[in-house]
């Protein structure tokens, strides 16, 4: 099965050996529709990427020099480009930084299947982006901007070498950002767990306190996305009201009996399910900023559809999809205002999702255009399709 409609063409950055030069004879014998073109050093590889165009680059973390600063420069210069890191070592104090600056982070010694699964992925995602700006914009994003305030009680805690692995997980779970970055490395071919980890417990557990520990406290994690793009953007108001819809989320999974992974799910969905007004700020600049101060008449993304052809629901979902997260959090942030095109007919973390985005914005009394109901969906699956019904029933729970 070859990586996606088309030629693809990586760029192999490594020091030259015979199992380097195999792993390129692997990956054409894997999929003949690969071009993998080798370079030994970063001065070499930057030239050629200047000069040419690639769609992916796999860089060994072991390259002589600085390969979180080549790296780094390939992300401003060629924001589009797929990059790999092939690494061996969290302890090392630049795994963060390198592991910042990556799609995917793969293991070694690394085999030409892992390498074409990821190339699979990702660029079969990118490819399916049909406006060249969102395009762009998912690719070229390293991480997702923080609140300051939400940022200070988790780096206490992990300041804190007695401080136990549920409290660093509380703290993690209220900023959707450090929470989405820690899901894309958990969720990286190096821990052999690609589109399995759902759970933020998990995800903090599987990679371990000091690489937790590395992630959060890099500097570079907040030169995140540009700040002009986001100058209009309520940050702060965004991240507040994921974290409010998730922890609606578990009320919700406590009164329909909902299973624990679908909780789990659910609860990382939410917190992420808004990441798309980021993504499309930064593709859409002005226009939509314009667009976000025009007083609404009907909810959001449905402006932004008709405005650009896709909406928050379905940016957000393209980034985490990159990413590596599990199809059950792309699938809900993707649909969290139009569950109806799911095909399931089960309460799922979708349900969950929609349900407390929903609830949430209706206690607002200015974003009552979003609180709304896809009454089709929720009669399918047999629950109540009036937001005052599910108000009532979660008052009296409480």
């Amino acid at each position: 099965m070859n990586v996606a409609s088309g030629h693809l063409r990586l760029l192999l950055v490594a020091a030259m050996s015979d199992s380097v030069s195999g792993l390129a004879r692997d990956l054409f014998l894997l999929d003949e529709h690969i071009e993998t073109t080798l370079r030994s050093d970063a001065p070499g590889a930057l030239a050629l990427l200047d000069a040419e165009n690639f769609d992916a680059i796999a860089v060994d973390f072991r390259l002589p020099g600085d390969v979180p600063g080549l790296l780094g420069t390939i992300a401003n210069r060629h924001p589009s480009l797929i990059r790999l890191v092939i690494a061996d070592n969290p302890g090392d104090p630049l795994f963060a930084h390198a592991a910042h600056l990556a799609h995917c982070l793969l293991p070694r010694p690394c085999d030409a299947g892992a390498i074409h699964e990821v190339l699979h992925e990702t660029i079969a995602t990118t490819r399916r982006m049909r406006d060249p700006a969102l395009s762009t914009a998912v690719a070229g994003i390293l991480a997702l901007p923080e609140s300051p305030a939400m940022r200070r009680e988790l780096l206490s805690l992990l300041a804190d070498d007695e401080a136990s692995v549920e409290h660093i997980e509380e703290a993690v779970e209220k900023n959707p950002a450090i929470a989405a970055k820690l899901l894309q490395i958990s969720n990286s071919a190096y821990y052999g767990s690609r589109g399995s980890v759902a759970s933020i417990g998990e995800a903090v557990s599987m990679l371990g306190l000091d690489t937790v520990r590395g992630i959060v406290t890099s500097a570079h994690l907040f030169e995140a996305m540009p700040a002009a793009a986001l100058k209009e953007v309520p940050v702060a108001e965004i991240w507040n009201h994921s974290v409010s819809s998730a922890v609606m989320v578990r009320r919700i999974a406590w009164h329909v009996r909902a299973g624990v992974n679908v909780n789990r799910a659910a609860f990382t969905a939410a917190l992420l399910h808004d990441v798309g007004k980021l993504v499309m700020a930064l593709a859409h600049g002005e226009a939509y900023s314009e667009l976000r101060r025009r007083p609404p008449t009907r909810p959001l993304w449905q402006d932004e559809e008709r405005a650009f052809g896709h909406h928050h629901g379905t940016a957000g979902a393209l980034l985490l999809e990159l990413w590596g997260l599990p199809s059950v959090v792309v699938e809900s942030v993707a649909l969290h205002h139009t569950p109806h095109r799911a095909r399931e007919n089960t309460i799922s973390p979708l349900t969950l999702v929609h349900l407390a985005n929903a609830l949430v914005h209706s206690e607002n009394v200015g974003q009552l255009a979003e609180a709304r109901l896809d009454s089709g969906y929720l009669q399918r699956l047999l629950l109540p399709s009036k937001l005052d019904l599910w108000q009532a029933a979660l008052t009296a729970e409480v």
